[in-house]
């Protein structure tokens, strides 16, 4: 995890911790209450989207209607493409976004993913070409 990041997680759980969120018969472990409101109590997912949306405000991403520039989703978005775009495998983006399938990343970011075929070659020919030189 990028050292930055760490920082800010590791002030949320001391500030907050963590809560337990069932979904049927599985329990996740999550950073924001579901529902839960209320001075001092930890922040829901509506609370989070409030506050992003002050800061963007506050820091002038808006168009001049008035319209946010940028989402909080579009975090998750600028994420994956700036991790496929440096040769990041889409299999750990796919991971690391909690997608249920790769198909759901590569269908969404696959085109981000950089052109295989020039590196194949490269690997090919370096693996497969001869130990002297031909125009020697």
């Amino acid at each position: 995890m990028i050292p930055f990041l760490r920082t800010e997680i590791d002030l949320h759980l001391e500030e907050w911790g963590t809560t337990l969120l069932e979904d049927g018969d599985k329990i996740y472990r999550v950073f924001f209450a579901p529902r839960e409101r209320g001075k001092g109590t930890m922040p829901t997912a509506t609370t989070y989207g409030y506050h992003f949306k002050k800061a963007a405000k506050a820091a002038g991403l808006m168009t001049h209607s008035g319209k946010l520039l940028y989402t909080a989703h579009s975090l998750r978005h600028f994420f994956a493409s700036t991790a496929l775009g440096n040769n990041i495998p889409i299999l750990d983006v796919s991971r690391w976004l909690g997608h249920k399938s790769f198909k759901v990343t590569a269908d969404i970011y696959g085109h981000l993913a950089p052109n295989a075929d020039a590196r194949f070659r490269t690997v090919m020919q370096q693996a497969l070409r001869p130990d002297f030189d031909l125009a020697a």
